[in-house]
């Protein structure tokens, strides 16, 4: 069994990517094949062999994608910059670099860890659809505000299978291209906003256990379904079996930090560290975060309160810097308009 992979990531994310993409090949030994591409933006020539060493110790293809032509098509389609990088949204539009191999492709985000065994995954039928993704955990009414019903899926894009065949039949490179140009290029979450509103009804959901959040590690299924409600995710078996065997994790940020950060209360730390040790990164010294004072005092409460009353506090924290961040984008719609 054989596998294509990509990650796409800046210099700051080096040691994240090198650590997830140890943890791929140390769980994914029995592969016969794992080809890892790389989007890399500004990688430092360190980081370069570093990762080439994680290649090479595993025994494992590791093809650095020259990115230049891509953010030339990027630019040409009009497709913003994310905090000044094109990294957010290089995926989307790298289907004419590869070549017809490439039949399904694994896009991972760098802060993941692979703890499982991908055959089944890899091997699932997807029937049709272009892209196969995991819900998101967190986004209970921002979904509402860019057009979608309660009771509709949303997609979190730090993990999707693709079909590549479908995906170049659907156009779906092309109808991003296109929506942005037309309709909206500003999204609070740039490229997962776009995968969801322009692949609305084409993706295929995933069982959580491919994209474990970090919700679901810090949070009690029954404390969350209370806070979040039920309707247009997974239900409690779904889940249950998720927190069982995770085999995907995907630490996005906890409290204000990352398991990369100094003194972080995130659920997902001990298991980053483990493979952190093993990566070609392992002298990676952990800073403190520059989390602003909302955060550090979203942390002091998580230390202090019952986990039952802090998820409240938890989701009315993300909703608001979710809704501060659509109100940013909007202003640049209109910006861009005028």
């Amino acid at each position: 069994m054989k596998i294509d992979v990509l990650y796409q990531f800046n210099e700051k994310y080096a040691p994240y990517a090198g650590t997830s993409i140890t943890s791929l090949f140390e769980n994914n030994r029995h592969f016969v094949e794992i080809r890892v591409f790389i989007l890399g933006e500004n990688l430092l020539p360190d980081s370069v062999k570093r990762l080439e060493e994680t290649g090479k110790r595993y025994n494992r293809q590791i093809v650095f994608v020259d990115t230049k032509l891509l953010i030339q098509k990027m630019q040409a389609a009009q497709m913003p910059s994310y905090r000044g990088s094109y990294a957010a949204n290089m995926r989307l539009f790298l289907s004419d670099l590869l070549d017809d191999s490439v039949e399904r492709l694994l896009y991972l985000d760098a802060d993941t860890i692979v703890a499982g065994k991908l055959d089944a995954l890899v091997s699932m039928p997807m029937n049709g659809y272009p892209a196969a993704m995991v819900q998101d955990s967190l986004v209970r009414l921002h979904k509402l505000r860019i057009g979608f019903s309660k009771e509709e899926f949303y997609f979190n894009s730090g993990v999707i299978l693709f079909d590549m065949d479908r995906w170049r039949e659907k156009r779906c490179s092309e109808r991003i291209a296109e929506h942005v140009r037309a309709v909206r290029a500003h999204y609070p979450s740039p490229d997962q906003d776009l995968l969801n509103v322009v692949c609305r009804g084409q993706i295929m959901a995933l069982p959580p256990e491919y994209n474990f959040q970090p919700i679901h590690l810090a949070f009690s299924i029954k404390s969350y379904f209370r806070c979040f409600g039920r309707k247009g995710y997974y239900g409690l078996e779904e889940l249950k079996r998720g927190k069982e065997n995770p085999v995907i994790y995907h630490f996005f940020r906890f409290v204000g930090e990352f398991p990369w950060n100094r003194g972080n209360l995130h659920p997902d730390n001990d298991i980053f560290d483990e493979y952190l040790r093993k990566s070609s990164f392992h002298d990676y010294v952990k800073e403190p975060s520059e989390a602003g004072i909302i955060l550090r005092v979203e942390k002091v409460l998580y230390r202090i309160l019952p986990r039952g009353l802090f998820i409240y506090m938890f989701r009315v924290a993300y909703e608001w810097f979710i809704y501060r961040a659509n109100k940013d984008s909007l202003k640049k719609k209109i910006n861009k308009m005028m």
